[in-house]
Order: C-alpha cells, then structure tokens, then sequence
C-alpha cells in the first residue's frame, strides 16, 4: 500500500505539471481562447464516460494491471505532446491523456478501499493527502521546469516518471483478495434503505461544482495570467497555493467534521468557492490571486473529502463502480467548467470566475434546501 500511495503523489505531481505546461505551450503556439477552452473539455469529456467503464472492468481485471498500463498510456500522451506544433492537434492528445488519468484514479481508489476495508476513513484520508501533496508540489515543479529548460521540459520529465511507475508497479503494487465487493453485496437490504438519498445527491452537487470551477482554472487561468504579465514560476506558485490549502484541509477534514458534520462541509466548501471566485474576477495581481487560489483550494478540499467519503461508504454500488462514477462526476465538472468557460471568455476574459460565482450560490443554496428536506425526512421518520 505503500508503494501506492507514492505513485498517487507521483501520479498527481506530473499530471499537475502537464496541467500547468499544456495551456502556456498552447498560448505559445497561437491558440484563441475558445481553443484552449475545447482543449479542457476535450478531457473532460473524455473524463465523463471512461471512468464508469474503467470502474466496471476493475471489477473483472486486476487492478495493478489498469494501473500500469494507465501509466504508461499517460507516457505516450506526453511524448504525443512534446511533438505537437499545430495547437487543433492538443485537443485528440488531451483526450489520450485523461483516457490514461480516468483509469488510474477508479483503480487506484478501488484498491485502497479494497485493502482497508476496516479503516477506510484513514485510508482515503492518507490518500488524499498523498495526491494533494502531489498537486502541491506539480505545479512548482513544472513552472520551474518551464521556466529554466522551456516550454517541453515538464513533458519529458512526465513521460520518464509515469514509464517508470508502470513498469515498477507490476511488481510492488499488492492486490488482495476482494472482500469489500462481498460486504457490499452481502450487506442487509434495509441497511442500504437506510442510506440519505440526500447525502448522495449534495456529494453529487459538490464534486460537479469543484470541478467545473478546476476545469476553469486549469484549463484558462494560465493563460489568462500570463496576458496580465504573470510569469510562469509565478503561476506556478499561485497553483502551488491551491494544492497547499488543498491539502491542509484533507488533513484538518476529520476535526472539521467532528465540527460540522459532513454537511456543514459542504456548505462551507461551496461558500468558500462562491468568495475565491468573486475575489479571483476582481485581481490582477499575484499576490491578489495567491490569496483567491488559497480560498479555491481550502473550499474544494472541504468538498472533494466529504464526498469521495459518502459516495465510497454510502452509495449503494460496489466500490470500483463508486470510484467510476466519482471519477466520471470530476469529468463532467472539468467539461462544463472548460467549455462554458471558454465561451463566456471571449466577452470578458474574467467572465469565467464571474459565472464560477454564481454557480457556487446556485450549488450552496441547492445544498442548503436539501440539508432541511434531509432534517425534516428524519424528524418524520422518528
């Protein structure tokens, strides 16, 4: 399990840096706006389907297999990248690389959940700091790359890491028998009635906000920085807040729960969101949006624990088609996130964290109606 958390904050750090290089390598090679905007759909519609059948065939395959062969596809994805010179073409590698990210994450989440049936809380917290330290530490990485080796360098570096966790991980990675998939389906009918539809459906609500307003950043933030003077190094370290405040809330989630419940995490994540955004569509200072991306990371960290935590405990499906559809809701988020802002840019191009706010009072007041139907339901209930 070890070895699986190290490939997560690996997995993480190079994806984190792709992430950072392909937006600026796409300005630099004349890419409009709207482009870089269908670039970060591209993958986030790949990212909407693949997951679900990724999540289905870790229940047929062996999952160290899915998660060595991700790796290596992520490898190819890079060199794919590096060779480009026509941006149109970013749109068919950026697709190839989230097919290789929509299989590793369900895999690796299917495992962990897999091997620490009896102390799952633990387990995804351990493992969401490992990526999040991983998303940390990335986009440093690959501004610093950038900024000292050119534009390709964190594409290299991502294909030399990701070959080597593939071809390592068939024989470190362990994988034990699948108990968890038997407790589910064994577990008694009325126990899985007892499950909140309304938990689920605010998880649901949660992640697709996180990651449209990710899909944003990631896919026009960097851009949009650099056309206000912003050097790489210092995008780099602008997302370096993100990750930093990310993780401090994966490992500040259990007191912050024993605090305000799950639901309170919620609602504090997607308030959180709402104040980053309006403070991000009014800066154009990097000191400004160190400060706006530390209030995005604590607030989709708030989020993203809460509810990988209900829809791997609480949803009535197996483990790796709850991973699957996690994965697939993170997608759709990236999707809508990268193309509606990628059109609404070429108005105003803070017209992405404008609509990023009221998608966030939209999400926090839908939250807030469900948690008193919840409240009601089981006041009733009694």
């Amino acid at each position: 399990m070890r070895f699986l958390y190290v490939s997560t904050f690996l997995a993480q750090m190079i994806m984190a840096a792709v992430a950072l290089a392909v937006p600026i390598y796409a300005n630099l090679l004349g890419a409009e706006p709207i482009l870089l905007g269908g670039i970060g759909a591209a993958g986030g519609l790949t990212y909407t389907f693949v997951p679900l059948l990724s999540g289905m065939l870790s229940e047929k395959l062996k999952l160290k297999i899915l998660i060595s062969a991700s790796m290596i596809s992520y490898g190819f994805s890079c060199i794919l990248y590096s060779l480009i010179q026509d941006p149109s073409y970013l749109l068919l590698v950026k697709a190839l690389e989230w097919v290789s990210m929509a299989t590793f994450w369900p895999s690796a989440e299917a495992l962990l959940a897999d091997t620490g049936e009896e102390n799952l809380e633990e387990i995804l917290r351990t493992f969401n700091v490992s990526w999040g330290s991983g998303l940390v530490i990335g986009p440093m990485v690959g501004g610093l790359l950038i900024t000292g080796y050119g534009i390709k360098a964190p594409f290299f570096f991502a294909q030399v890491t990701s070959f080597s966790l593939g071809i390592i991980g068939l024989t470190l990675i362990e994988e034990r028998p699948r108990e968890s998939e038997r407790c589910i389906q064994e577990s008694p009918q009325e126990e899985r009635r007892s499950v909140s539809r309304y938990s689920i459906v605010t998880a649901f609500s949660s992640v697709l906000l996180t990651y449209t307003i990710g899909g944003i950043i990631l896919s026009l933030f960097p851009a949009y920085a650099v056309g206000l003077g912003i050097s790489a190094y210092e995008i780099g370290l602008i997302i370096l807040a993100f990750g930093l405040a990310r993780t401090t809330a994966f490992f500040s989630a259990g007191k912050i729960e024993t605090r305000l419940a799950k639901t309170g995490m919620f609602l504090v994540g997607s308030l959180t969101l709402a104040f980053a955004s309006a403070l991000t569509a009014g800066s154009r200072t990097t000191t400004l949006f160190l400060i706006s991306f530390m209030y995005f990371g604590f607030g989709a960290g708030l989020s993203y624990a809460a509810s990988l935590s209900v829809l791997l405990t609480k949803s009535p499906f197996s483990r790796g088609r709850a991973a699957g559809l996690f994965e697939s809701l993170i997608g759709l988020g990236n999707f809508l996130g990268s193309l509606v802002g990628g059109i609404v840019s070429e108005y105003a191009l803070n017209a992405p964290y404008i609509c990023s706010f009221f998608f966030s009072l939209v999400v926090f007041f839908i939250q807030l109606a469900l948690n008193r139907r919840s409240l009601t339901f089981r006041a009733s209930a009694r």
